[in-house]
């Protein structure tokens, strides 16, 4: 009996966005820089390198501001690092797919 692996629909599903912290650099807020508007400034003592950012959890949101209603990143082509390094599919997709009720 041999199984096929399960693919994962990043277009329809959002998880991510809405289940772990999603923090954003500099760098990242000069790639897109609504960043800068969209996000809270970390304090500086929380700073490691350079300017950070915070999009989600932020008070009064249940998902990244960039998230749209239909599951689609509007940011997408400039998207922050962390987003760009979150694998579809991983253990942490998974488990984000998990705390949203999402099937496997």
């Amino acid at each position: 009996m041999s199984s096929t692996p399960t693919e994962y629909d990043c277009t329809q599903c959002g998880a991510c966005c809405r289940s772990f912290p999603i923090f954003a650099s500099e760098a990242d807020a000069a790639r897109e820089p609504t960043i800068r508007h969209e996000a809270r400034t970390l304090p500086e003592y929380l700073q490691t390198e350079g300017k950070a950012y915070q999009l989600f959890p932020l008070p009064f949101h249940s998902r990244c501001p960039y998230l749209k209603e239909d599951e689609l990143c509007r940011i997408y082509e400039s998207r922050p690092s962390v987003c760009r390094r979150f694998e579809a599919g991983s253990e942490q997709c998974i488990e984000a797919r998990r705390r949203q009720g999402i099937g496997s």
